[in-house]
């Protein structure tokens, strides 16, 4: 029976398993495998009631009758993740691994309580273990794909999302994180596409539209850029690096078009607007001001020249 934990999001989804044709009879009628099995079963039921505190109680006590009872480790590190008491949930996950060491799930959660932790070194080993013993589970692709993000390791995030990817098309997420591997590794095609595809599953994920329009910029495609960011910007108003982008994208398109001064003034004054309530942007407000004053300043240059000319 497996036990199986979703990926990415620092959730930790409970064993399932239920015994059937059990009939509740005093304790001595039971073998202990039997009482174990009650007391998993009661920990489920308890589990579904939202009373985390009894089923705790209930699974410790189907470790009593059988100390080789996996499931049991497993939901109990898993109801201890829930409640955030990461030590208790990495012990039992670790006693789960010391039972079964093929116990994929046991190690892929185990991973995810070190990622959590932070101690990325036992992530990454726990993570490879579980592959390791079972490498149809996929779902450990993407999180290696997330813990070698925060690695900023590229190669090796591309490397797993790929392969999550070819079995899991329908996770936005996942693509975004493959685009950007792509990107790093100034692989602009496939990161295009990746995130074409994110945006594609998720029409309002900023994140992705936000790399495109970088790439684009980057590639000098300032009307490509400009519409990425615009997109950003609807989806996330008080976003002030894509507002700071897309005034920039417009602007350097638009430089020599006197028609579009407006527009390039509005779009600054946007910036300067939303920047202004984050703190983090304050370094760049100063010059932004500087410069909106110089776009109004040529504006009415514009202005003068035009009146001449009758």
């Amino acid at each position: 029976m497996k036990s199986q934990a979703g990926s990415g999001k620092n959730i930790l989804l409970l064993a399932t398993m239920l015994v059937f044709g059990l009939t509740l009879l005093a304790s001595s009628a039971f073998s202990d495998t039997e009482q174990a099995k009650s007391f998993f079963n009661s920990g489920l039921t308890l589990e579904k009631e939202g009373n985390d505190t009894l089923a705790i109680i209930e699974y410790k006590q189907a470790i009593k009758e059988d100390p080789n009872f996996v499931d049991a480790y497993i939901n109990l590190g898993s109801l201890y993740f829930r409640t955030g008491d990461l030590d208790a949930a990495i012990t039992n996950f670790k006693k789960a691994t010391e039972v079964d060491p093929a116990n994929a799930d046991s190690w892929a959660n185990l991973g995810r309580v070190y990622y959590k932790q932070k101690n990325y070194l036992e992530c990454e080993q726990s993570y490879k273990k579980a592959l390791e013993v079972n490498s149809d589970m996929i779902e450990v692709h993407k999180d290696l794909g997330l813990f070698y993000h925060k690695q900023k390791n590229w190669p090796a995030l591309v490397d797993h999302m790929v392969k999550y990817t070819e079995i899991k098309t329908d996770d936005y997420l996942a693509y975004y994180l493959l685009g950007k591997g792509y990107q790093k590794l100034k692989k602009y095609p496939e990161a295009i596409a990746a995130y074409e595809k994110s945006t594609e599953l998720k029409p309002d994920y900023f994140n992705s539209y936000n790399s495109l329009g970088q790439i684009y910029q980057n590639q000098g495609k300032n009307v490509s850029a400009y519409k990425m960011y615009q997109k950003a910007v609807s989806i996330s108003p008080d976003n002030y690096r894509a507002h700071y982008n897309l005034a920039i994208s417009y602007e350097t398109e638009y430089q020599d078009d006197t028609g579009k001064i407006d527009q390039v003034i509005s779009y600054w004054s946007k910036f300067i607007k939303v920047a202004k309530n984050n703190p983090k942007a304050k370094s760049l407000i100063g010059g932004a001001e500087q410069h909106l004053q110089d776009l109004k300043d040529l504006k009415v240059h514009y202005e003068e020249e035009k009146a001449s000319e009758f």
